[in-house]
């Protein structure tokens, strides 16, 4: 409800305006009794508050104007301790009203007989007068409220523009920049709030600005590039129209930092789930060795390429590695090159301009490379992409910028490549299948992930992890595989690799319905080759497979003292027990 505290010095000057009017001395108080205007001279105006016997106090509870003709008439005024000084003669007062509301009363006094005589002469003027300098300050109150209203609602408008991530510019009719949140001077790096207003096309000159502000042509989602101060700034911008009924009063810019686009867009896709080498199942020493490989170079800004079989986990190691550097928190951003066209791919990987080619979509549109801004590209069966887009990879590698289809300007990247083939590329290379200095420069780090039938100690692992997993997908309860499957299944080739198990694995526990996975729930393909595999079985004996496993460990790492240390270590034994198996077995 609205106060007269919160216009006092209105009150007071309407209070001397009455005064100066009728020429009799004014007093108005609040609701509170407190005393804002007090013309009287005479009048104890020290005290800042009104007597609550006083006639004033009467008219606020009853809400009523009242003459009062004389002291006499008013009870308040008989028990008065200052009466006997008071020169009051008479009194008319007036109610402060606002809806249903009493804010306060407009007292107007007679000190002296002439004055007396006047303000009952002229009483129904003077009331008249008096209710409308009431309304007056009621009309200043709502003014006072409007204003505070309006301040406030600028100050949350501010905070909130000021809380939002991307900047904000309000632009007049006239293109000139009238507001432009904190966001703004931290994206552009220039003070707009100079005395001299900036316009807008001064500090971007494009066509689609200056057919916003002149024509009212909205746009949405414009790759902008421009260089203020000597910053290069990449963002994207949209413009939209303001209008007061059918007439435009100015426009509204959005812009974002190119890098928050390209993180929002992989935060609704999912291209930055989090992904950990314990998810490459398997303590096999080979897969220790990869493994170990992996989180060596994790760091790097190398380029990877990846080498396995199928269904051997080579987008999970790449996940992996980049879970694991310090790019963790940018984009992983990956493109199967054989699952898209080849006439579709470079516009996939790059991007493309607005009018690039007929049905580019208006504004054009972002690249796999741009989306990975800071983080890694993963370039899956790159042994399937064209010659010809070979040669634009190879030149992205070597400057670290790309060109849009249509465009003609270089954009800058910071992306990391780790690409992957199940394919020769060596003798692709040969056959000039593939680029050889494209080869080369894929080929910085090479990891090879072994297949599954060469590190047959997983298996057993894998069918575990994947029978938990199934498990819990499909609300089943199966402890494990009966002896003669597991038997079959440790022996199978799983030319398909862990892609192949797991499906195996999915495919049995939906087709089981005891608490073990028997030989009538497993695939088909499998049950007929049982006796095969069985007539093939090779056993080995233990003394030959750690035999086995000492010589491959020696090979990869060395044979110097310090080497055979590391041998040790990856092999899970002493340094000591480790030279007596070399000699046991007679391992030079």
């Amino acid at each position: 409800m609205p106060r007269l505290i919160d216009i006092q010095d209105v009150v007071k000057t309407i209070a001397d305006a009455i005064a100066s009017v009728i020429n009799m001395d004014i007093i108005i108080c609040d609701n509170n009794l407190r005393k804002f205007g007090d013309t009287n001279v005479d009048w104890k105006a020290e005290y800042c508050y009104i007597e609550e016997y006083s006639i004033m106090t009467k008219v606020m509870n009853t809400g009523k104007t009242v003459v009062l003709k004389s002291k006499e008439e008013h009870d308040g005024c008989r028990i008065c301790a200052e009466k006997s000084s008071c020169n009051l003669k008479a009194l008319i007062a007036t109610p402060i009203k606002y809806n249903n509301s009493i804010l306060g009363c407009i007292g107007v006094l007679a000190d002296n007989e002439d004055n007396k005589n006047s303000l009952l002469e002229k009483e129904k003027y003077i009331v008249d007068f008096v209710n409308r300098m009431a309304d007056l300050i009621v009309s200043k109150l709502l003014e006072k409220e409007s204003t505070d209203k309006l301040e406030i609602m600028k100050k949350q408008l501010s905070s909130i523009m000021n809380s939002m991530d991307d900047g904000i510019i309000a632009l007049d009719e006239n293109g000139y920049i009238i507001y432009a949140n904190s966001h703004i001077k931290e994206l552009m790096d220039v003070l707009l709030n100079e005395e001299k207003k900036k316009n807008i096309m001064d500090l971007i000159p494009k066509t689609y600005i200056k057919e916003l502000v002149q024509d009212d042509i909205q746009f949405r989602n414009r790759e902008l590039n421009i260089r203020i101060n000597e910053k290069e700034l990449q963002m994207i911008i949209s413009g939209k129209t303001m209008k007061l009924e059918d007439r435009s009063i100015g426009a509204i810019l959005t812009l974002k930092k190119m890098l928050d686009v390209y993180n929002v867009v992989n935060d609704v896709s999912l291209n930055n789930f989090n992904t950990s080498f314990d998810d490459m199942i398997g303590e096999s020493f080979q897969m220790k060795q990869t493994k170990n490989k992996a989180k060596t170079v994790a760091n790097s800004h190398s380029t990877i390429l990846i080498q396995g079989e199928s269904g051997t986990g080579k987008e999970i190691l790449a996940r992996a590695i980049h879970g694991y550097s310090d790019r963790k928190n940018k984009p992983f951003i990956g493109i199967n090159c054989a699952a898209i066209p080849d006439a579709l791919l470079e516009s996939e990987l790059f991007g493309y301009e607005e009018g690039a080619f007929t049905g580019a979509k208006r504004g054009g549109k972002l690249g796999k490379f741009q989306l990975a801004e800071g983080g890694t590209i993963f370039l899956d069966e790159i042994g399937e992409m064209p010659l010809h887009l070979q040669t634009k990879l190879l030149r992205v590698l070597q400057e670290r910028k790309i060109e849009k289809v249509g465009g003609c300007k270089s954009i800058p990247i910071n992306v990391r490549v780790t690409a992957a083939t199940n394919k020769n590329l060596e003798e692709m290379v040969e056959h000039r299948e593939f680029r050889e200095d494209l080869f080369y420069r894929l080929n910085v780090i090479p990891i090879d992930i072994p297949p599954l039938r060469e590190r047959k100690g997983d298996i057993k692992i894998l069918l575990e992890y994947f029978l938990k997993v199934y498990n819990g997908k499909l609300s089943k309860n199966i402890q494990e595989f009966s002896t003669e499957v597991e038997s079959i299944l440790l022996n199978y080739n799983w030319k398909g690799n862990v892609r192949e198990l797991e499906n195996v694995v999915e495919y049995a526990v939906n087709m089981e319905k005891s608490e073990y996975i028997r030989m009538n729930s497993i695939p088909q393909k499998i049950k007929e080759i049982k006796n095969e595999i069985c007539s093939h079985v090779n056993i080995v004996t233990i003394h030959d497979m750690e035999k086995k496993l000492i010589e491959d460990a020696l090979k990869f790492y060395g044979s110097s003292v310090k080497e055979k240390k590391m041998v040790a270590q990856a092999l899970g034994v002493g340094l000591a027990t480790l030279y007596r198996k070399m000699k046991e077995y007679n391992i030079c």
